[in-house]
C-alpha cells in the first residue's frame, strides 16, 4: 500500500502513533508537511521567530527521517489542494494524520477527509496531541466539559491513566514514493526543508531571527530528561512559586516542545510519574501534574466550547464591553503595548522579550494580559490573543484563549478587584531591576530607586542615565492607580449587567414550559 503522512503537530519520532499507523500498513510513505501561506507565512499571524523554530524543528524532522531511510517533504498551498495533489502523483490510497482539535482545524480536516473519501482513499486521524482523548472526557462528563480544576480532576480519575508512550518506528521506514509534481502558483515542492530567507516575498528573512530557544525532537527530550533528573525541584514545584524575573526560565521551558509536538505530552507525563516514585511531592494544580492537567482542560472547552476564540456568541465568555482597535486611541495604545513602547518599564520590558525571545514566564504573561484587559488599557482580550499568537514560541490555540479569558475576568477567574500593578509586582522578586535592563537596555544606567517609575527621576538623573522621558523613553500615558479602579468599577457594571441577563434567561426559560401548557388548555 502507497501511503501519505501528513506532519501536523506531531513533529517527533517518538510517541507519534499516526506515523506508526502509516508504518505498519504502507510498503511506500511520503512524509510531508504543509506550509498554509494564509497562516504559517502570514505575518500579520506568525512572526519570523514562531516561523523559524518551525522551519527548524522541521529540519530537525528530516534529518531523523532521511536516517531511517525516508526524508520530509515540505510543500506550501492549501491543505485540502495540495493534499489532493500529492494523492493523485503518488496513487497513494491511504492518508494518515494527527487529529486536531481547535475548531479551524477541524473544518479543514472534515474537507480534507471528505475529499479522500470521494477519491477511495482510506483515511485514519489518530489522536496523538493531548493525554486524553477529548471525546471520552465529554462522554464521562455527560456531553460538557469541566469548567473548574476540581471538577476536571475528577473527571480525568474517571477516565483513568493516559497511555503510556510509543516507540519510534523501527531501524527503517517504508521508502518514499516517486514524486512528478511541479510547482505552481497553487503548489510549492521543497527539495529541501526551506529557510526562513525562502520566504522573503512573504516578509521573512533569517536576519529578522531573533530567539536562542533551539528546536527539535532530541533537544527537547535532552531538556526535558535534565529537567526531570533534578528529582527535587520535580517533586517540590509550584507554578506560583516561580519567578518571572529570573534572566534564564526557572520553570521547565518545555512548552515550545509540546506545542509544536517535538515532545509528546505523555512522554512527559510518564517521565514526571517515574521521578516521583518513592518521593512525596506537590500536587495538582500547582505540580508540574497539575501544569499538564490544566493544558488538558483548556484544550477540551476550547474544542467543546462553540466560538470559544471570541466574546460574542461564546456562552462561557461574559459580554464586557471593551475597546477594540476600531478605536483610534485603542489601535494606538495596542500598538505601544506591542512594540514595548507603553511607558510603563515592566510591561514593556516583557513584551520586549516576548518579540525577541518567543517566550516569557507565565506570571509575566499574566502581567501584561491584566494590564491590556481589565488592569489599564480596557481593550478586548482578542487584540492580546493575537498578539500573542502571533509571537510565541509555544503558541497553542486553546491555552491562548484559555488564558486570556481568565487574565481579562470573562471566564473562569472572576475577582476583578484583583489588578497586577506594573509598578509593584517585579519588584518582588527583582527589587534592582536586573530584568528591565536586560529587556528594556534604554534604562540600563537608570538608578535602582526609579527603575519601575521613572517619571519619578529627577530631569538631572534621567540626563546621567541617557534617558530622558518623553526624548528617550515614552511618558506613561496615565496614572495607574487612577485608571485601575475606574476599570474596576467599569467590571462591576459589566459584572452586574451579566448576572441581570443570566437571571432573565432563567426566569425566561422556567416560564416556557407553563407558557406552553396554558397554550394546550
Amino acid at each position: 500500500m502507497i501511503g501519505i503522512h501528513w506532519f501536523r503537530f506531531g513533529l517527533r519520532m517518538h510517541d507519534n502513533p499516526a506515523l506508526l499507523s502509516a508504518v505498519n500498513k504502507c510498503t511506500s510513505l511520503l512524509n510531508v508537511y504543509i506550509l498554509n501561506p494564509d497562516v504559517e507565512l502570514n505575518q500579520d499571524r506568525v512572526s519570523d521567530n514562531r516561523l523559524w523554530f518551525l522551519l527548524d524543528t522541521l529540519r530537525c524532522l528530516d534529518v531523523k527521517l532521511r536516517e531511517k531511510g525516508s526524508q520530509l517533504h515540505v510543500c506550501v498551498g492549501q491543505p485540502d489542494h495540495v493534499i489532493t495533489q500529492l494523492v493523485k502523483s503518488t496513487k497513494a490510497t491511504l492518508l494518515t494524520y494527527e487529529r486536531q482539535t481547535e475548531p479551524h482545524n477541524v473544518v479543514r480536516d472534515e474537507k480534507v477527509s471528505s475529499g479522500m473519501k470521494e477519491m477511495g482513499v482510506q483515511v485514519d486521524a489518530v489522536l496523538g496531541h493531548t493525554l486524553f482523548d477529548p471525546d471520552k472526557l465529554l462522554k464521562l462528563n455527560g456531553g460538557s466539559p469541566s469548567l473548574a480544576m476540581k471538577g476536571f480532576q475528577t473527571l480525568v480519575a474517571k477516565a483513568g491513566a493516559p497511555p503510556k508512550p510509543q516507540d519510534a518506528p523501527a531501524d527503517k521506514l517504508p521508502p518514499p514514493p516517486q514524486l512528478t509534481l511541479e510547482n505552481s502558483d497553487e503548489l510549492k515542492l521543497f527539495k529541501e526543508v526551506p529557510e526562513l530567507s525562502d520566504f522573503k516575498e512573504h516578509g521573512y528573512d533569517i536576519v529578522n531571527k531573533t530567539t536562542s530557544f533551539k528546536a527539535g525532537e532530541d533537544q527537547a527530550i535532552e531538556t526535558m530528561e535534565a529537567f526531570l533528573a533534578q528529582k527535587k525541584r520535580v517533586a517540590t514545584f509550584e507554578k506560583p512559586q516561580t519567578s518571572p524575573t529570573s534572566l534564564e526560565p526557572d520553570t521547565t521551558a518545555l512548552s515550545p516542545y509540546m506545542s509544536n509536538g517535538s515532545l509528546s505530552c505523555r512522554l512527559f507525563y510518564w517521565g514526571l510519574m517515574e521521578a516521583y516514585k518513592g518521593r512525596s511531592h506537590s500536587q495538582p494544580p500547582v505540580s508540574l501534574e497539575g501544569q499538564l492537567l490544566w493544558r488538558e482542560m483548556a484544550h477540551l472547552i476550547g474544542y467543546s466550547t462553540p466560538n470559544f476564540g471570541r466574546m460574542e456568541g461564546n456562552p462561557v465568555c461574559r459580554q464586557i464591553p471593551w475597546r477594540t482597535a476600531d478605536d483610534k486611541d485603542a489601535k494606538q495604545m495596542l500598538d505601544k503595548w506591542e512594540n514595548g513602547q507603553i511607558g510603563f518599564p515592566a510591561i514593556d520590558a516583557v513584551m520586549n522579550q516576548l518579540r525577541t525571545e518567543g517566550w516569557m514566564h507565565h506570571l509575566a504573561r499574566h502581567l501584561t494580559a491584566c494590564f491590556l484587559t481589565r488592569g489599564d488599557l480596557w481593550i478586548t482580550w482578542e487584540a492580546g490573543r493575537d498578539v500573542f499568537e502571533k509571537y510565541l514560541l509555544d503558541a497553542d490555540w486553546h491555552i491562548n484563549n484559555f488564558s486570556w479569558h481568565w487574565l481579562s475576568c470573562s471566564a473562569f477567574f472572576h475577582q476583578y478587584f484583583r489588578c497586577y500593578s506594573p509598578v509593584v509586582f517585579f519588584k518582588k522578586t527583582d527589587p534592582t531591576g536586573a530584568y528591565i535592563r536586560k529587556h528594556l537596555p534604554v534604562l540600563h544606567k537608570m538608578p535602582a530607586k526609579y527603575i519601575y517609575e521613572p517619571w519619578e527621576c529627577p530631569v538631572a538623573n534621567q540626563q546621567t542615565a541617557g534617558c530622558v522621558l518623553g526624548k528617550d523613553y515614552p511618558k506613561p500615558p496615565f496614572n495607574h492607580s487612577t485608571v485601575s479602579k475606574e476599570n474596576m468599577n467599569k467590571m462591576k457594571a459589566a459584572f452586574d449587567a451579566s448576572k441581570k441577563a443570566a437571571a432573565a434567561a432563567k426566569e425566561q426559560k422556567a416560564g416556557e414550559p407553563k407558557a406552553k401548557k396554558a397554550k394546550k388548555n
